[in-house]
């Protein structure tokens, strides 16, 4: 035993020796990126990975990926590279690679830590693809079955390979085991602005697919998840449907993942939306189930900007294209101001879904309002805040998972208890006071019009609610202690009579007498004006008025009372008051409106009833496409009295269309003369829910700033879903000059513009065709407008562009026979 001895030191010593000099165990991993050549140019043929062009192209780029770690740390753990898809890039080609290494871990954790970046190369600068290479990205991928399959790698190769793998296949970057088995199916499919592409999945054979979708450089794709049938809901362990950011399926490029059937059942499930021009699909399961569903359509919609500088008294702020999920890797800031100093912004939150509920704190996706960062839904109690003007918004969402994102609307509103020269309504809020006993209920709590039967004519109703002489109105000395009375009066009177009551410059020698002493009527060069200009009301006797719109307005101007005779119109026997704190109409709210459907397609266009017979619309809402004959008179049916949009639409008043007038002189290119008359093909009768709207005489006028408001069943936002309750919205009459200069001098003659210039209501696609109307004194609306375009929906200085019906009166008389 002592002989053994001495040789145990020296075994031990050869043992570490040996342990020590042996390199450490190695482990596969597997690195995805994208890089970008502006000097190479993308083409429709390299979508196919079997194409000839696809194999020439990838063994161009041979060189590159050969040594693209030649001068990196990683160089001897490199195996090799593989090109799985080509895009176009925003300068040139760009192309999705993987590639594949063995290593220990500790380097291996380096490569996951690092970026190109911080990569310092120094390749070769003698080849031309090289020197100009940009926007290259990598991504460590996972060890995840499904991303190898997708790949068409074994999930084997995650075993240890030695460095001569390397040498397998040197000069082939084609080569290897990179291109899609037996396992998956690959599909890649490209979508030009306009156009909608279909995916489809019935009864699936592999237990793979995927669908690499592309659009133009400078879109986004947007992609509409209908179904998916005979999945487990839920579960992700038999079926999953992924959504990438890249067109590699990398983990942390996940835009959603969704398992199973939608718990409410309806469709759409989701709209993605991608952050750049590309995303890839995935759909894989377990086992084999016949009859799975999976459907779905992609488009190419503009690459748009976010967030901004805001200065108004109310709008709503979304996520980038929301309904649909917002992108992933974006930031918006925004900056709402209150138009005058000392005013306050109430912000609610009516959407809010950023964050998976489980989820805790915001380090992914988050909204950061006056500081405080949200990203998991509020409580009802949370949703309303005031903030102090300047009001700063910040929203951030990380490469990954993404979700339906926010809406919020805001308003600015005085700090102060009192509405100095407003009405105040219980809940505070100020409203104008010509919006008083106008027979809508403008406050939650209907105050506005609480006391109006109260006022006997000849009164006024004060701001406190006070019935004051009408005989005070705008002189020195008012009868309101708030002076709200004298709140419409534009300064001093024009003319006053002895009673007292203040009259403007219109109703001074008018052929009217206002005074009981006839001295508005004194010291006239004549009364009625023997030419009628096209400001001047025109009596059926041939005389003409100056009066401001005389027609309907309760007292017979013209002698012969032809002012009058026409005025079963414009009345709402069901108004209304709005629902609180949004924007839907109540049933017979505007019983003019008219929605036009089309029996495959549903409600296309809106109209207005003018008569027992004649609808009026807009000329463009009749021009055929390519696949439509919108021009078939036969193709539409007209439904009245229609509140919200339901199958079958029961209890509407319905009449198809006999004839389509277009204006002989409709420019589909300008949209000027966008107007045509519908006769029905039998009359309706009148009850609470249908009424007919006034048609304004040539003299009409409708004054800048006049509050008015605009009705239908359109999109509630661009690129959202048609309404299924009628909406409403008040916009303003807004100058065609300072109209013109936003539009770039495309606003006609005939046309009209409204809305609101700091954007947030609008018109928009499936209102045209339908009703802009104003309220004048005869407590009558009047039609100002038919929706016929813009730019956008409810989009900064983008008002809505109407056309002018004032200039069609005369059209409209003939075409009718006088029937409007």
């Amino acid at each position: 035993m002592l002989g053994v001895l001495p040789f145990f030191p020296f075994t031990v010593a050869i043992v570490l020796t040996l342990h020590f000099l042996s390199p450490p165990p190695s482990s596969v991993f597997f690195l995805g990126g994208s890089v970008e050549f502006p000097n190479l140019s993308f083409t429709s043929e390299l979508t196919d990975s079997t194409s000839p062009q696809f194999r020439l192209q990838a063994q161009a780029l041979n060189h590159y990926f050969s040594e693209l770690y030649e001068s990196s740390p990683w160089s001897s753990y490199h195996l090799h590279s593989g090109i799985t898809a080509f895009s176009e890039g925003a300068e040139g080609l760009n192309v999705f690679y993987w590639s594949k290494f063995s290593a220990p871990d500790d380097v291996a954790a380096a490569v996951q830590k690092s970026s190109p970046e911080k990569l310092q190369r120094r390749l070769p600068v003698g080849h031309k693809v090289l020197r100009y290479s940009r926007n290259e990205q990598w991504y460590y991928m996972q060890k995840d079955d499904n991303t190898l399959h997708l790949l068409g790698l074994d999930p084997d190769d995650f075993e240890s390979e030695e460095k001569s793998d390397k040498s397998k296949n040197p000069n082939s970057i084609h080569g290897g085991k990179w291109q899609l088995g037996f396992q998956a199916m690959s599909f890649d499919l490209y979508a030009k602005h306009g156009n909608n592409r279909t995916l489809s999945l019935v009864s699936p054979k592999k237990p793979y697919y995927q669908w690499r979708l592309r659009v133009p450089s400078g879109h986004l794709v947007r992609l509409v998840i209908l179904n998916l049938h005979g999945a487990t809901p839920g579960s992700c362990t038999a079926h999953k449907l992924s959504a990438y950011d890249f067109l590699l399926p990398l983990q942390n490029k996940i835009i959603a993942r969704w398992c199973g059937l939608p718990v409410s059942g309806s469709s759409p499930v989701m709209k993605l939306t991608s952050s750049g021009n590309v995303m890839l699909v995935t759909f894989s399961f377990s086992r084999q189930r016949d009859g799975a569903v999976f459907k779905a359509y992609f488009q190419a919609i503009p690459k748009a900007g976010c967030g901004g500088s805001i200065s108004s008294w109310n709008g709503s702020i979304s996520s980038p294209y929301y309904p649909s999920y917002y992108p992933p890797n974006i930031d918006c800031t925004w900056t709402i101001r209150a138009p005058l100093p000392g005013y306050l912004i109430s912000m609610t939150i009516v959407m809010l879904d950023i964050q998976d509920s489980s989820s805790d704190g915001c380090e992914k996706d988050w909204l950061d309002i006056g500081g405080v960062k949200l990203c998991n839904p509020v409580s009802s109690s949370s949703k309303k805040r005031v903030f102090s003007s300047p009001l700063s918004l910040r929203f951030h969402s990380d490469e990954s998972l993404t979700h339906r994102g926010f809406y919020l609307i805001y308003r600015a509103f005085s700090p102060e208890g009192t509405c100095p020269r407003q009405f105040r309504c219980g809940d505070g809020r100020c409203i104008p006071l010509r919006k008083v006993c106008d027979g809508v209920k403008d406050c939650s709590d209907g105050r506005d019009e609480a006391r109006c039967s109260s006022c006997r004519p000849g009164q006024v109703l004060c701001g406190n609610g006070q019935c004051r002489p009408q005989s005070s109105q705008c002189v020195s000395q008012s009868s309101c202690t708030d002076s709200s009375e004298e709140g419409a009066c534009g300064g001093k009177c024009y003319h006053v009579c002895p009673n007292k009551v203040c009259l403007p410059k219109s109703s001074v020698c008018d052929g009217v007498v206002d005074c009981k002493d006839r001295s508005d009527e004194f010291n006239c060069t004549r009364a009625y004006i023997k030419g009628c200009s096209s400001s001047s009301y025109k009596c059926a006797n041939g005389k003409c008025l100056n009066k401001v719109n005389p027609e309907c307005d309760g007292f017979k101007d013209c002698f012969d009372g032809s002012d009058e005779l026409r005025c079963g119109c414009g009345t709402r026997p069901r108004k209304r008051f709005k629902i609180v704190g949004g924007s839907d109409a109540g049933l017979g709210s505007w019983p003019w409106q008219v929605s036009l459907q089309m029996d495959r397609y549903g409600h296309v266009c809106g109209a207005t009833l003018a008569s027992s017979r004649w609808l009026v619309s807009a000329a463009h809402c009749f021009q055929d496409s390519d696949a439509i004959k919108y021009s078939d008179a036969r193709a539409w049916r007209a439904y009245m009295g229609v509140g919200v949009m339901t199958a079958g639409n029961n209890g509407a008043t319905t009449r198809t269309i006999r004839k389509i007038f277009l204006h002989p002189k409709y420019d589909q290119f300008t949209s000027d003369y966008d107007i045509a008359l519908l006769e029905l093909s039998a009359p309706v009768f009148f009850n609470d829910l249908v009424q007919p709207v006034c048609i304004p005489a040539p003299s009409h006028s409708f004054t800048t700033g006049t509050s008015c408001y605009v009705t239908g069943w359109g999109v509630l936002m661009e690129d959202g879903e048609l309404a299924t309750r009628l909406q409403e919205a008040s916009v303003k009459i807004i100058n065609r000059n300072t109209c013109n200069k936003l539009y770039d001098d495309a606003v006609t003659p005939r046309m009209l513009c409204a809305g609101n210039l700091q954007g947030g209501v609008d018109a928009c696609q499936g209102d045209s065709g339908g009703p802009l109307v104003c309220l004048e004194r005869g407590k009558r609306w009047f039609l100002a407008g038919i929706v016929s375009w813009g730019e956008g929906c409810a989009r900064l200085n983008r008002p809505g562009v109407y056309t002018q019906v004032v200039k069609f009166t005369d059209w409209i008389h003939q075409q009718t026979k006088g029937q409007v």
